[in-house]
């Protein structure tokens, strides 16, 4: 991919960042050198390449560049099965530590994208943030009809600036792929495309939005459970409305003791609700931390922050149970089959060596009491182990190990003697069922069935449109010649091994003939014995041109 000239002065800055904190053998690597001066080069730290602490300054790099590096570095952190270890743990610490931008600015931007002043649908609005993160930040307001609103609004000229990155993070990942193997070995440029997909998903508020509408569905049965609501009239591309949730963090619940739910029972709707999403619905909510979920005073959970979110199909859930299960009856066999259809392996790939490093894994966990099974971190160390024996796993798995790390966090903050594996169990049995159930084959026989028969119904039509074509004369053939002097050769090998066995056949049942039919025990110089040497020297002649040309 080309850069354009106005991407020269980023390059330059990344370049500068990079040898500011001694990652030069980096520089060097993603060919950045000819945008650093010498005096520069030569002022830059002189560290080895690399050293033990180099993810550590890549994570210092990233928060140098900016938000959106700080945003992407975030959403990197989730990929253990990509990248190693110590740099995904470096990439977990970057904060969304950034200053607020000026009200006026939001103040423009609300009413740009609403075409109205911020009268014409409020009566008031805080000029004092609530929150400011990488993208946008939030605002307390209220609507004309009294609701208590929360407004997101994105950080001015982001987009741009944000799309020029991705224009030069695609660059450097191709120039990577074409200078390194580990790179080609890693897609790195794959990797790049999905972070860039989930970053503009992040940009465009109505995503978050749509996000929002469906969980609230999903969930909307759950007497434990809410949502905020979308107010679809004020919400675009830069700035989301929802309906404000009064609560506090979940973090904070042990502090309190005027909630109606007690700790042992916000565990269980909390790990519930998200057993729900994830094997019911199969589209869950992936970053449930303290921040984003909160209990309100009748002791319900509020799940704010719908912009990450996870999809699951059908098997892909219940490939995820059976990765837990596997690990958690101690059957290496079953989790290597579990991972292995989850990811895509590479051909150099060793299976018995990946089952070895999975007994290993399963000794850790397999011995421990339920109530100290650390789920999340078992997840995150079996990707670990597909890594290292290059298998790639899907990005919405990578979510659902993130996702049971928080959790795993919250529920032991709210009850210590609480297991993910326990009350998982039942959900296990349900999905378990759902791959054997005769309804589910019968419907989708059902499905092929009706498949089949559109097509069978297709065909008088698309043999009626052949045929016109036919009659038009604008029938082309497409010959493409791929190994075909090995094909015909195979061919004219196997015509001569058949022609010399008839040949053979024939002077047998000839001879038999003329033993028969004369009644001689030897063969006579007559008209007969002469046409059955005469063919025996045919066949020997044959049989020696194709042993000598290799054709036999």
């Amino acid at each position: 991919m080309k850069l354009s000239r106005g991407s020269w002065a980023r390059l330059r800055e990344i370049a500068e960042v990079l040898a500011h904190h001694g990652l030069l053998w980096m520089l060097d690597g993603l060919g950045l050198s000819g945008h650093l001066s010498w005096g520069r080069r030569i002022r830059a730290k002189k560290l080895p390449a690399p050293d033990a602490n180099w993810p550590e300054r890549v994570r210092l790099v990233l928060a140098a560049l900016g938000p959106t590096y700080v945003k992407l570095g975030q959403l990197a952190s989730m990929r253990p099965d990509v990248l190693p270890a110590p740099l995904v743990r470096a990439l977990a610490r970057l904060q969304d530590d950034v200053p607020p931008f000026a009200y006026q600015e939001v103040v423009e931007i609300v009413e740009q994208a609403w075409g109205t002043s911020l009268a014409e649908h409020l009566a008031w609005f805080d000029p004092t943030p609530l929150a400011a993160a990488s993208i946008g930040q939030v605002h307390r307001a209220r609507l004309l009809d009294g609701r208590a609103v929360v407004i997101k609004v994105r950080r001015p000229g982001i987009v741009d600036r944000s799309e020029s990155d991705f224009r030069i993070l695609r660059a450097l990942a191709e120039r990577a792929e074409r200078r390194h193997a580990w790179a080609r070995k890693s897609a790195l440029l794959d990797l790049v495309d999905e972070l860039v997909a989930a970053m503009r998903d992040e940009l465009d508020f109505t995503v978050e939005a749509r996000n929002t509408d469906t969980g609230r569905k999903n969930l909307a049965r759950d007497q434990h459970v809410m949502v905020p609501k979308v107010i679809w009239p004020l919400t675009y591309g830069d700035v989301l409305v929802l309906e404000s949730l009064a609560g506090l963090k979940i973090s904070e619940v042990p502090y309190q003791a005027h909630l109606p739910a007690t700790r042992q029972q916000l565990a269980r709707r909390f790990v519930h609700s998200l057993y729900r999403q994830i094997f019911v619905f199969g589209f869950f909510h992936a970053d449930p931390h303290p921040g984003n979920v909160h209990i309100d005073d009748q002791g319900r959970l509020i799940f704010l922050d719908w912009g990450l979110v996870g999809t699951l199909s059908r098997e892909m859930r219940s490939r995820s149970i059976q990765l837990v299960l596997g690990l958690v009856k101690g059957q290496a066999d079953l989790v290597a089959e579990a991972l292995l259809a989850m990811g895509s392996v590479s051909p150099s790939a060793n299976h018995r060596n990946l089952i070895r490093d999975i007994e290993r894994l399963r000794h850790r966990y397999y011995e421990s009491e339920l109530r100290n099974f650390q789920l999340g971190q078992a997840l995150t160390d079996l990707f670990n182990v597909a890594q290292r024996h290059e298998v790639r796993i899907p990005a919405e798995y990578m979510l659902l190990a993130k996702v049971a790390v928080i959790a795993d966090g919250v529920v032991r903050g709210l009850d210590p003697e609480f297991s993910l594996v326990e009350m998982g169990k039942p959900w296990a049995v349900e999905l378990m069922w759902e791959r054997i159930n005769p309804a589910h084959s019968v419907s989708a026989a059902t499905t092929a069935l009706s498949h089949w028969a559109e097509n069978l119904l297709r065909v008088p039509d698309e043999l009626e449109r052949a045929l016109a074509t036919l009659s038009r004369g604008e029938i082309h053939i497409v010959l493409e010649q791929k190994n075909i002097d090995g094909i015909l050769g195979h061919w004219e090998k196997l015509i001569n091994r058949v022609v010399l066995s008839l040949l053979v056949g024939a002077v047998v049942l000839g001879l038999a003939l003329i033993v028969r039919l004369h009644n001689v025990t030897r063969i006579s110089v007559s008209g007969y014995g002469f046409l059955v040497v005469l063919v025996l020297v045919l066949a020997g002649g044959m049989a020696v041109g194709v042993l000598r040309r290799r054709r036999l």
